[in-house]
This record gives structure tokens, C-alpha cells and sequence, in this order.
């Protein structure tokens, strides 16, 4: 029998798509039925306790256009980069250099610009704010949307990165140069810093009923990914093709795992409201547990 990511004779792509889809609408559901127990009001998540309100809403402008202006880069670049892929035909791994808008196959390239979405949509609220802009309550359920979203990818695309990309690229003896590079450290490691800091300012409250904000997040990608594969070929990680015998197991793991790191981000927004310096200690513990600046295997030489 295959293991959970070879291939065997079934094709588990069926079973995969049903259990994401049930996902999804159970997530839908639940957005549906927990949007009445929202604490957030627009001056939680327009203003913050620790900035000024022209301050806060400086900082998430900033970040916004650093998002924003890192993604275009990357699509506007014309050498592009070169990447081990799976390609969808063959199903085999390998290199392939890929242009334009066929890099926003990534991941991590959709968590990085929902993270610019989530800055731009929360500067246009505390600038509303600031100058007293009428803004309508659309800004408290969108904006603890994006942030949850925001949190949760961030980490698993830094995590997974850190504890797993690049050391079983190492392991193959693969070149990994690319993850080193500017574009990739900014958005690999500067998103967790960026919505780490974020939570240490943020007046948002978190709860339990935006958990299922980043499961969509992550079921929406996950389709996008099938459709992607047959447009251009490649999925951009192996081990989310679903046509793997344990492709169901996979996704569901992946699916959980960006709960988890909700779950976890929620459990240290809590320490805030007991000891606010234990908090910001333990953002900057995270911070630099979850990120690698430098490639591990040449540690020591």
C-alpha cells in the first residue's frame, strides 16, 4: 500500500473535495450563526491603547504598502524564480521556473497579500476614525476576519517553512538560496513579525467564533489549488495534490493545523489581560521560535 504521500491507484481527489467541501460550509455556518456574538466594536478595531489613533493608522498604511508593493514585485518580475514543483502530468518533483501571475500559486503569496488586505482595511478604519470619517459597521466583522485569517496563515506559512520546507529541502540536498533572499525572509518571516506586532497594539478582541475565518481561508486555497494545477500545470506543493492516497488525511491535517494556530494565538491574546509584559515576552518567544533567517544546516561551519 502507497503511504500518505505517494500515489497509488486510487485517486483520492473525490473523497479529498467532498471533505474540504463539508468543511467549508460547516465554517460558513458557523460565521453565520457566531457574527451575533461579536464583543468588537469600530473603535476596537480602528484604535489601540498603546498608539495614538493617527499612529496606529500610520503603522497599518505602512504595512499595507509593504505587502502590497512586495507582492507586485514578485508578479512584475520578469526572470521570475525557479522552483522544486510537482508537476501536475508527470507527478514528478523538480525544478521549474516559474513568471508573473503564476507565482501567486504560493501559499504563500496569498497569506502575504491577505495580510496587505487586512492592514489596508484596518488603516481605513482608524483613518476613519482619526478624522471622522463616517464608516459603516462593516468594519467590525471584516476586520477581525482578515486579522484572524491573517494570524493563522501567517504562522503556518513560517512554521511550516521553518520545521518543514526547509529542512526536508536539505535533506534532498536541494539549493535553497531562494528562501534567503529579501522577498522571501519579508514574507516567511517578516509577516509573523508584522501580526505580531500587531496583536501587541491591536485593541481587536479574538474569540473562539473566528476560528472558522481562517479553516475558509485555507479551504478557499485548497481550491484554487486543483483549479490552478490544470491551468498551469504544477502544483506548487507536492504534498497537497489530492490526488495522493493520503491527500484526505493531509488536507484535514492542514485545515486542523490553521485552527491550531488560531487556538494558539487566541490562548496568548489572553495573557495580555494578566500580565501585559509576560504577553509581549511571549510574541517576541514565538517570533523567534517560528522563524529562520538563516538556513540551520550551516550552523557550526
Amino acid at each position: 500500500m502507497a503511504g500518505v504521500r505517494e500515489y497509488s491507484d486510487s485517486d483520492r481527489s473525490l473523497l479529498t473535495f467532498s471533505l474540504v467541501g463539508i468543511i467549508l460550509l460547516i465554517s460558513l455556518l458557523l460565521v453565520y450563526i457566531g457574527d451575533i456574538f461579536s464583543n468588537n466594536t469600530i473603535p476596537s478595531v480602528s484604535s489601540s491603547e498603546i498608539l495614538s489613533t493617527s499612529g496606529i493608522a500610520l503603522y497599518r498604511s505602512i504595512l499595507a504598502l509593504v505587502c502590497f508593493s512586495t507582492i507586485a514585485s514578485i508578479i512584475l518580475d520578469p526572470k521570475g524564480m525557479t522552483y522544486n514543483l510537482l508537476d501536475y502530468e508527470t507527478k514528478l518533483y523538480g525544478p521549474k521556473r516559474i513568471t508573473g501571475v503564476t507565482r501567486m500559486s504560493a501559499f504563500t503569496m496569498w497569506s502575504f497579500t491577505l495580510m496587505g488586505v487586512y492592514f489596508a482595511v484596518a488603516s481605513y478604519s482608524s483613518w476613519s476614525v482619526h478624522f471622522g470619517w463616517e464608516v459603516g459597521d462593516w468594519v467590525v466583522h471584516i476586520v477581525p476576519a482578515l486579522f484572524s485569517s491573517a494570524i493563522a496563515s501567517a504562522f503556518l506559512v513560517t512554521t511550516t517553512v521553518t520545521y518543514m520546507l526547509i529542512p526536508e529541502a536539505n535533506q534532498r540536498g536541494e539549493n535553497i538560496s531562494h528562501y534567503f533572499k529579501w522577498d522571501s525572509q519579508l514574507m516567511h518571516n517578516g509577516n509573523v513579525i508584522f501580526i505580531l506586532s500587531e496583536m501587541a497594539v491591536s485593541d481587536i478582541e479574538l474569540s473562539l467564533w473566528h476560528i472558522p475565518y481562517p479553516v475558509i481561508f485555507g479551504c478557499l486555497y485548497v481550491l484554487f489549488s486543483a483549479f490552478n494545477a490544470r491551468r498551469s500545470g504544477i502544483y506548487f506543493y507536492d504534498f497537497i495534490d489530492p490526488r495522493l492516497n493520503g491527500s484526505h488525511i493531509i488536507h484535514m491535517v492542514l485545515l486542523g493545523v490553521m485552527s491550531i494556530h488560531y487556538i494558539l494565538a487566541l490562548a496568548v491574546q489572553t495573557l495580555a489581560e494578566v500580565n501585559f509584559t509576560g504577553y509581549i515576552l511571549t510574541l517576541v518567544a514565538i517570533c523567534y521560535l517560528a522563524t529562520a533567517f538563516n538556513n540551520p544546516s550551516e550552523k557550526g561551519h
